[in-house]
């Protein structure tokens, strides 16, 4: 019967995403041309090559109902990489993580942001979670003691729990006896409650639900430590790429998406909330987050 249940489900889910993927009319699409979109590889950790490209098509719906323009997502390696594609206008915009654009900016000045990608929250933060009753005082009590840190959790976690967990430095691998990734923020959380594991590292927002989820269980929980602000997503383009009234096309289509029934059924499939102007402090923010996480060394 679950089995049941989930392919009924589940074809229910792929026929809503049908109908938001058709086209929004005929007006719009007398509009299109082609702009190619870079994202960055970072954005789909655990997610199999495979299912990139279909959880990539609300995304790319997205952009061309709210601003008539069709054309390409693509994949770029990692920030560099999607740098580089944009100064040599192999594409004409990215999307990048926060922290993977200061990064990027070090190296490629003519970035600029366009627009931010806020999920819910604009401030970022790793939470490392230990039980409220257990022994653990700082990070450094849980050296030879097991992690979890749930699959799919967002790219700023795994780079609190590289460089800030075990200290700068050390490699969390030799630091934790095992890290573990369970299916979920619930579970991770759970297991902390349970003894399986000793820690957990989650978001914000992850944490949020667990508490509107199971409010009890997580009155035993407690934030050992807390990760500096990351900066949000951001969608970026190279200076002198594109004419001004093409970014102020796809930037106030973007800004809009959130104001229509089917611009907010696209921001959900692609796991965003809204995009948004760029913050007066985000300059701050992101020459900040480079000097607490320099890029890492190259290959």
């Amino acid at each position: 019967m679950r089995k049941l249940k989930w392919i009924g489900l589940t074809a229910v889910a792929l026929s809503a995403v049908v109908f938001l993927l058709m086209p929004a009319g005929q007006a719009a699409e007398s509009e299109i041309k082609g702009i190619r979109i870079g994202l960055v590889r970072t954005l789909f950790r655990d997610t199999p090559t495979s299912l990139i490209d279909v959880l990539s098509q609300p995304l790319k719906a997205l952009m061309q109902s709210q601003t008539g323009m069709g054309g390409e997502l693509s994949l770029a390696g990692d920030a560099f990489d999607l740098s580089k594609k944009l100064k040599e206008h192999k594409v004409q915009l990215g999307v990048f993580h926060g922290f993977e654009f200061a990064w990027a900016r070090q190296r490629n000045p003519g970035l600029k942001p366009l627009v931010v990608v806020v999920s819910h929250h604009r401030q970022l933060h790793a939470h490392l979670i230990v039980r409220k009753d257990g022994p653990v005082t700082s990070s450094a009590d849980l050296k030879g003691k097991a992690v979890a840190i749930p699959h799919g959790s967002r790219e700023h976690c795994h780079l609190y729990l590289e460089r800030r967990c075990p200290g700068s430095g050390t490699d969390p691998r030799k630091f934790f006896s095992q890290i573990t990734t369970p299916a979920s923020t619930e579970d991770a959380l759970d297991d902390v409650i349970d003894g399986a594991v000793q820690a957990a590292i989650v978001d914000r927002q992850a944490l949020d639900q667990y508490q509107q989820d199971k409010p009890s269980r997580c009155n035993r929980l407690r934030v050992l430590s807390q990760s500096e602000m990351f900066p949000t997503g951001v969608v970026a383009y190279q200076e002198g790429d594109l004419d001004e009234s093409t970014l102020r096309r796809f930037h106030d289509g973007m800004i809009s998406a959130a104001s229509t029934p089917r611009g907010r059924e696209l921001l959900k499939l692609s796991r965003i909330t809204a995009f948004e102007e760029v913050p007066a402090d985000y300059e701050q923010l992101l020459l900040d987050i480079a000097r607490a996480y320099p890029p890492r060394p190259e290959k």
